[in-house]
């Protein structure tokens, strides 16, 4: 009770009514549920870095959440700390800890198990709303080198640094796609979610809620497009679906090439190798933290392996 007591004063919600809850789901971040005298609020305690590249991306994704709560993208209404220590952010010292949180308004309702017709709508024209927030600089898409994957990995014994050697070859050949890609002129940068997936969104009895913004920044909307529609529906009649409300609610849909989507590989390759720097114990987790970033860190060398020699089929469906 004690943390939840903090993080309610820090933020102004109230007297703690209850115990908060876990929020179950997070691969990165602990959630809680808190109910306080002035409602039900979500709490996440970020797994952040106190070096200095860590603040300034999180000071991006808190504009761009903040900027696109303005123009009315379907979202949780988040909370401002009365002393925040970053935008939207708040430390919290107990007994001498500090834990770095966010809040945002309490939403009831579950995540999508099934891609219907009305959620794919939903998606694509969400994403058109999201590609008109002012676009900042192009994004650097340049994925880490094979060669720093192998850094990684040299001299470190056992099953899992095994497996992640044996995805090298498909890491490699992606990186040289990605590369590539991120230099096509015909790629439109934007300043998005970036994780649109079924996970992030939360179906309530009023609509759809786009939830979980502190990966905000800098992407393409092409990427984000196609990577979007293939986590929610990898049928051609889903994808297809998905760009065209996209292209409907006014955004433009990209062409029937692989460098459209190319996003699918670097979102692989970024939160493969993160999750290969928790499971080696390179970021500050706790130790269940740790052992399950080991899956996550395989499923996402898995999808990356399924994804490469598919690209050309899923470009021709942006023909349709």
């Amino acid at each position: 009770m004690e943390w939840a007591r903090a993080v309610a004063a820090a933020f102004g919600l109230g007297e703690v009514l209850e115990p908060w809850t876990p929020v179950t789901g997070g691969a990165s971040h602990l959630v809680w549920r808190l109910r306080t005298t002035r409602g039900d609020w979500a709490v996440k305690r970020v797994n952040r870095s106190w070096e200095a590249w860590w603040t300034r991306e999180h000071e991006v994704a808190a504009a761009i959440q903040l900027e696109a709560w303005n123009l009315g993208v379907p979202m949780p209404r988040p909370v401002h700390p009365l002393r925040p220590s970053a935008p939207l952010l708040a430390d919290v010292r107990v007994d001498g800890e500090v834990g770095s949180f966010l809040a945002h308004e309490w939403c009831e309702g579950t995540a999508p198990t099934s891609p219907t017709p009305e959620l794919l709508d939903w998606v694509g024209a969400t994403l058109a709303v999201l590609h008109e927030l002012p676009a900042g600089p192009r994004p650097d898409a340049r994925p880490h080198a094979v060669e720093e994957w192998r850094e990684w990995l040299d001299g470190v014994p056992g099953d899992f640094a095994d497996r992640v050697r044996s995805f090298l070859p498909d890491i490699a050949a992606a990186e040289e796609v990605v590369d590539e890609a991120a230099r096509d002129p015909r790629l439109t940068p934007v300043r998005t979610h970036r994780d649109v997936k079924p996970d992030n969104v939360l179906l309530t009895s009023a609509a759809p809620l786009l939830v979980d913004w502190d990966g905000a920044g800098a992407d393409f909307a092409e990427w984000e497009l196609t990577r979007t529609a293939l986590a929610f529906d990898g049928t051609a009649e889903g994808f297809t679906r998905v760009v065209r409300a996209y292209e409907r609610a006014g955004g433009r849909p990209p062409g029937p090439d692989p460098v459209f989507l190319a996003g699918v590989l670097h979102a692989r390759l970024g939160g493969a190798a993160y999750m290969v720097w928790r499971a080696l114990g390179h970021r500050p987790v706790t130790p269940p933290e740790r052992a399950a970033a080991h899956g996550h860190a395989l499923e996402l060398l898995s999808a990356l392996r399924v994804a490469l020699p598919n690209l050309e089929r899923w470009a021709r469906l942006l023909a349709r």
